[in-house]
């Protein structure tokens, strides 16, 4: 089984001593984007990820030191709301063998994420235009098989697969109606997946357990490819 997950924006560089580094999965089609990256003006930047100030003069010198920057592992180090809401400082080794087993991160820049895997300062996003279709650039479906595939990554990353998957869904009762609310779904998934590392859940059934912040499992709403909570 392997739990998808997507990076986050915002970074905080850590590494976990109950985590094996791990090199890149795919070296060479990285280098391609980076190459791809290092063309672009520091106007271009500013136009294509739509950002000024500190963070583009951050973003344009990572892209031209990229050699020269610092490694750390991913999963430690990725700080967006589902990232937020595991609680990683506690985790001891056990809960950190089963995500070395079971989650991989999704990424525009790397292509997958191994929880070790040792990266560097960056920003981008599947659809951001550099020149390159980064959907297809990144032919990542022979890496997970015959997997099992447990899908918490957002739409933008999770099409990167073209493989059936599990969609865990966190849907929110407005009007009368169940509704998707991104933000909520972005905590919730964080919740699960905690869920899922600290009881060591490998099996669809006993996911639907799951009960915090006042989700449960609906029958209803679910079927073979998707697991679905309301509240």
């Amino acid at each position: 089984m392997k739990i998808i997950i997507s990076p986050s924006k915002t970074m905080l560089f850590k590494n976990s001593k109950f985590l094996e580094n791990r090199s890149l999965v795919y070296p060479k089609l990285h280098k391609k984007v980076l190459t791809q990256l290092r063309k672009l003006s520091k106007i271009e930047i500013a136009r294509i990820f739509n950002i000024k100030g500190a963070l583009l003069d951050k973003t344009y010198q990572n892209i031209k030191d990229y050699s020269k920057n610092e490694s750390h592992q991913a999963f430690p180090s990725f700080t967006g709301l589902v990232f937020f809401n595991l609680d990683r400082d506690n985790y001891k080794q056990p809960e950190y063998e089963y995500i070395a087993k079971n989650v991989r991160i999704l990424d525009a820049y790397y292509g997958v994420l191994e929880p070790g895997t040792l990266v560097k300062p960056y920003r981008l996003d599947m659809k951001t235009k550099i020149g390159i279709n980064l959907y297809k650039h990144w032919t990542i479906d022979a890496y997970f098989d015959d997997e099992l595939l447990i899908n918490l990554a957002s739409n933008e990353f999770s099409q990167m697969l073209d493989k059936s998957m599990i969609n865990i869904n966190f849907l929110q009762s407005k009007n009368g109606k169940y509704i998707n609310q991104a933000t909520y779904s972005k905590q919730a998934r964080g919740l699960f997946l905690d869920y899922l590392i600290k009881n060591k859940i490998e099996v669809r059934k006993l996911m639907h357990g799951f009960n915090l912040d006042n989700y449960k499992y609906n029958q209803e709403l679910s079927d073979l490819e998707n697991v679905t909570f309301t509240r």
